[in-house]
């Protein structure tokens, strides 16, 4: 059964650790607030690691803009997954590629695509290009999110594998203190970020495809020799 890593939990774990304490951590005061903001640190480091299906979110919306149209994304957009699936015209649907915002001069006025712009300052938005895109259009698409921060106890983090944060977190407390133990704690956050990274890539018996797919497979939706 999967642990839910609460802030709570990964506090009790870092003072287990550091003040040899097996009494749950209060909320609140220098030493709770010093190791949030490194459990989040680490929690960052984790998200930034790899693409994990833990940040995996769906956005649904609808466009207000006729012909060329700028989407604002969500908050906690970090970059798209596959291709948008935009409803153009208020009835036909297709799957509208993601390209270089550099590149828009090679396509005509009849091709359709998107571009993300923006960044965390200023927002992040899609340029969305099609000539014959209806005001009220739907569009659909995957991202990867950035993970919630850790505020109060009850938090739950998106890692799937909390003692990461917690290894890591220490990593930094004891570079922090120049404290001898800094390098084991480095090399254990290290060996569980291997670890969820390779169960991150295995799936059960159930879900096995040991195909190699093409490209076409993997975005578009016909099968080869079905369709």
């Amino acid at each position: 059964m999967n642990t839910m890593w609460t802030l709570q939990l990964l506090q009790d774990a870092i003072a287990n650790e550091v003040d040899q304490s097996a009494t749950s951590a209060t909320a609140g005061g220098t030493d709770w607030n010093i190791r949030t903001n490194l459990l989040n640190r680490a929690q960052q480091d984790w998200s930034e690691t790899y693409d994990w299906s833990s940040l995996l979110k769906v956005h649904n919306g609808l466009i207000t803009t006729a012909g060329f149209a700028t989407y604002g994304l969500p908050v906690d957009f970090k970059k798209i997954d596959g291709f948008p699936l935009i409803t153009w015209d208020g009835a036909s649907t297709d799957k509208f590629g993601v390209i270089d915002h550099s590149k828009n001069t090679q396509y005509g006025d009849s091709d359709k695509y998107v571009s993300q712009l923006g960044n965390d300052a200023s927002g992040k938005f899609l340029y969305i290009h099609a000539n014959t895109l209806s005001s009220g259009a739907s569009v659909q698409f995957t991202y990867f999110s950035s993970p919630v921060s850790l505020a109060s106890a009850g938090s739950v983090t998106s890692c799937p594998d909390g003692s990461y944060l917690v290894q890591r977190a220490l990593y930094y407390l004891y570079k922090g203190r120049e404290d001898g133990r800094f390098p084991e704690a480095k090399a254990e956050a290290d060996r569980i970020m291997a670890r969820m990274i390779e169960n991150e890539n295995t799936h059960g018996q159930s879900h096995q495809d040991n195909r190699i797919q093409r490209w076409e497979e993997k975005n578009f939706s016909f099968r080869f020799g079905r369709d």
